[in-house]
């Protein structure tokens, strides 16, 4: 790792792995300049916990010992962050050369924002999904990439700054969330709190999409059900139990309908992820009633 770079000293980098041993090398050394830098390590079978440490000498590798899923291991290691912003990355994500600079001159022009983040690229030149609108809008089929900086209602939590003084008022990642929306309902709360979120347009990261897990039906499955769980979620949260029942129906008529017919595709990923639409879509609202007693995030 190189030297560290004293003008960063107020950013801690939090990472999340879970069996990511195929990404996190290079994540790692795209935020070498950082003195403050937290591994969760969700459980992995496949030593992310032990590279971490290996590549990474002075992070602190916390070992949850479960997949606490993505949350929930953030909110480990906010809570232990002693820094004025804490960085949240992937680990199939690359911070690239001037991106802190960039981010850190942007706290001091926005300081009122709660999260600034960087324009993510999935390939040079090709801007990923870094910011839109908020979920419950239309969303556009192709993102402009903007020549400027950026209010915007989301920012992607696969690379975002957070601003740890306000953060901790808004509350960090509602623990409810397994995978995927938490980032989506961190943005959508900082926002209704009064503070923007701000795309930078001078701090570029690189997302290598799906290259963390290699891909196969039970992982088809198992992303299907946690996104078709996290809707039902976000939609009971913020619009109450008729508008979720409804969508968990479309969901599940749909989902039977589709099961026939991508079994005759004989594409064992699409059957995986119909079967898990379905089964999330009967399993959503009891565990909803079930767990709704589950401790809120800090505010």
């Amino acid at each position: 790792m190189a030297n560290i770079d004293p003008s960063c000293s107020s950013i801690t980098a939090v990472l999340v792995s879970y069996n990511s041993t195929r990404v996190l090398a290079a994540a790692l050394d795209s935020i070498e300049a950082l003195e403050h830098i937290i591994v969760v390590d969700n459980g992995s079978s496949d030593g992310s916990a032990e590279l971490a440490r290996q590549r990474c000498p002075r992070a602190r590798v916390i070992e949850a010992g479960a997949n606490l899923g993505f949350g929930r291991a953030n909110n480990l290691a906010l809570e232990a962050v002693q820094t004025e912003h804490a960085l949240l990355l992937n680990p199939d994500c690359e911070m690239q050369p001037g991106a802190f600079a960039a981010l850190i001159e942007a706290s001091r022009r926005y300081p009122e924002a709660a999260i600034w983040g960087p324009k993510i690229y999935d390939a040079p030149g090709v801007l990923g999904l870094c910011y839109r609108p908020a979920f419950y809008k239309p969303q556009p089929k192709e993102l402009i990439d903007p020549q400027g900086d950026l209010c915007t209602e989301f920012l992607t939590g696969a690379a975002m700054l957070l601003n740890m003084r306000l953060m901790r008022q808004v509350g960090f990642f509602d623990p409810w969330f397994f995978l995927y929306l938490e980032d989506d309902d961190l943005c959508e709360r900082a926002r209704r709190a009064g503070h923007p979120l701000v795309l930078i347009n001078d701090a570029h990261a690189l997302h290598r999409v799906r290259q963390s897990s290699a891909p196969s039906m039970r992982l088809s499955y198992r992303r299907a059900y946690c996104m078709t769980l996290s809707k039902f979620y976000m939609q009971y949260k913020y619009f109450g139990p008729l508008s979720s029942a409804g969508t968990m129906l479309r969901v599940g008529i749909g989902s039977l309908l589709m099961l026939p017919i991508n079994a005759l595709t004989l594409k064992s990923e699409r059957v995986a992820r119909s079967a898990a639409r379905l089964v999330a879509s009967l399993v959503a609202p009891m565990r909803v009633r079930a767990e709704r007693c589950l401790p809120q995030p800090p505010r």
